[in-house]
């Protein structure tokens, strides 16, 4: 009887450990992969990568100086607005994250509180 509080306690705290890694270690690495998915996924539809490559070639092959100046011009649009938008995703993602984070340490707030 007297082996069995002490092995009670250890198991009541290792538990708490093993939430504690699965909540925040492996939530992180969940949460990342689904924002880095959903940018990959994005960027089938935007094509921020393929642009940037292209970024001072002239628009549809044309070698002219306005296929020039228009390429500059509407890739540079596209490059801008692109990275806006997966500007605004990671703000998002990084948002749902904290707060998602933040549940446990509200639940012990509120615990404690009362």
């Amino acid at each position: 009887m007297v082996a069995a509080f002490p092995y009670l306690i250890y198991r009541f705290f290792y538990r708490i450990w093993l939430f504690l890694l699965h909540w925040y270690g492996d939530g992180f690495f969940f949460a990342w992969n689904m924002l880095l998915e959903t940018l990959r996924s994005l960027d089938r539809v935007i094509a921020l990568k393929i642009t940037l490559r292209y970024f001072f070639q002239p628009l549809y092959r044309d070698y002219t100086t306005v296929g020039y100046l228009l390429g500059f011009i509407f890739r540079s649009i596209r490059v801008v607005f692109g990275a806006l938008l997966y500007l605004i995703i990671f703000v998002i993602a990084l948002s749902l994250y904290c707060a998602w984070a933040a549940i446990p340490l509200y639940l012990i707030y509120r615990f404690i509180g009362l």
